[in-house]
């Protein structure tokens, strides 16, 4: 009997330092032909000790295509010893690419032009090998509409207030018990909310609700709230409750969410998995509290932050990783219960919100400390693995 074993994790090696350098290749890919990826060695088995990285490029319109006739890899709890790695937003560092092991055969199609592979074998490995072949293939023709990160123009002028529904991407994550927001989410697709895994890691699918298009949680001036049940909670499988690395969530809704001009889905940063977003400005949005120890807001608050390099911020967080960002305006910071709410950047080349960041922790309110979030880019595979989705690609 032939066995599959797929593991959606995170890539806890930087393939920008870690690839053998006679193992790393590019190509280019053309319509209409084939072009075979394999193991080092093929047909015999790879060696201990191999980490190797093939990234194929496809024309404008099309999308990369993988089909694996033969996976044959040893087969680990996890696969934690050898594993083959897809990103099929082709990440180059395949920080979020989806992981195989095991033995039997594995097709994947890229969401854009790109496709990451990556061979990573133990220093204890066996031996394993595996034979692929990738192709151009036309990409489908999205449907219209496609509509994301758009923002409602009624916006206070120089308050800290947002305007009703001026943010329709923003979903509040209820606790049942005490029937309060007690965190942030954000809307990706009409079924699925983005937040924190440490808001919802102790808590089941009866513990908790999501709400949408709301404003004033004690007035509910907002014509476009909606309430919903959660049917699923998917948690970051390598969710760090120390450091909270990987500190993301998915939440499935019993029902979809009823689109408008005062509701829809955030942008998912596709055009931008390169980009680290230091020197740039992002919105923050929380019904947090206003002050350390405060009450919370009754509104939904913005506050517009700066966001720092990783080499600044590690002076004041050691263990910071790859997958987590960092803001840092004087006087300005996200607060107690903004956690899992959106770090929205706008891209002055269309006017669109796209979500870069979580809120995730930091050492006190606007204490002097860097803010810590976790980066969005950075689990963008694991997200389109873990909906199904296709997202806009705007």
């Amino acid at each position: 009997m032939i066995l599959t074993t797929s593991c959606v994790l995170l890539a806890v090696i930087n393939y920008g330092h870690a690839q053998n350098p006679n193992c790393d290749f590019t190509q280019n890919v053309q319509a209409n032909r084939m072009y075979y990826v394999y193991s080092p060695g093929y047909p015999r088995n790879y060696t201990a000790g191999v980490q190797c990285r093939w990234i194929g490029i496809c024309p404008a319109g099309y999308n990369c295509r993988l089909d694996c006739p033969e996976v044959n890899l040893p087969q680990s709890n996890m696969c934690s010893m050898d594993r083959l790695l897809i990103s099929r937003t082709g990440d180059p560092q395949l920080s979020s690419a989806e992981y195989y092991c095991g033995r039997g055969t594995l097709s994947v199609t890229s969401v854009a032009q790109r496709l990451s592979i990556g061979l990573i074998s133990s220093y204890y490995s066996t031996g394993g090998r595996f034979y692929c072949q990738l192709t151009a293939q036309r990409a489908a023709v999205t449907p219209a509409p496609c509509r994301c990160g758009y923002k409602k123009s009624n916006r206070i002028v120089g308050g800290q207030e947002t305007g009703v529904n001026e943010f329709p991407m923003m979903a509040g994550v209820v606790y049942v018990d005490i029937r309060q927001i007690k965190c942030g989410g954000v809307i990706i697709s009409a079924r699925h909310v983005l937040t924190a895994a440490h808001c919802v890691i102790r808590r089941t699918v009866n513990d908790i609700a999501v709400v949408v298009g709301e404003h004033d949680v004690n007035t509910g001036d907002s014509p476009a709230t909606q309430g919903f049940r959660v049917i699923s909670i998917r948690i970051h499988p390598l969710y760090n409750l120390s450091n909270y690395d990987n500190d993301i969530a998915i939440l499935t809704l019993q029902q979809d969410i009823v689109f408008s001009d005062r509701v829809g889905p955030v942008c998912l940063p596709f055009k931008f998995i390169n980009n680290d977003f230091a020197g740039n400005k992002v919105t923050v949005l929380g019904w947090g509290t206003l002050f350390p120890g405060g009450p919370t807001s009754n509104v939904l608050q913005k506050v517009d932050l700066d966001v720092i390099s990783q080499a600044t911020c590690r002076r004041s967080e050691a263990l910071l990783t790859p997958r987590q960002m960092c803001t840092y305006t004087p006087g300005k910071d996200s607060c107690q219960d903004d956690s899992g709410g959106p770090l929205l950047y706008t891209d002055p080349s269309n006017g669109l919100l796209y979500n870069v960041g979580l809120v995730s922790y930091g050492a006190f309110c606007a204490s002097g400390s860097p803010a810590v979030n976790t980066r969005v880019t950075s689990f963008l595979d694991w997200i389109v693995a873990t909906t199904q989705v296709d997202f806009c690609r705007t």
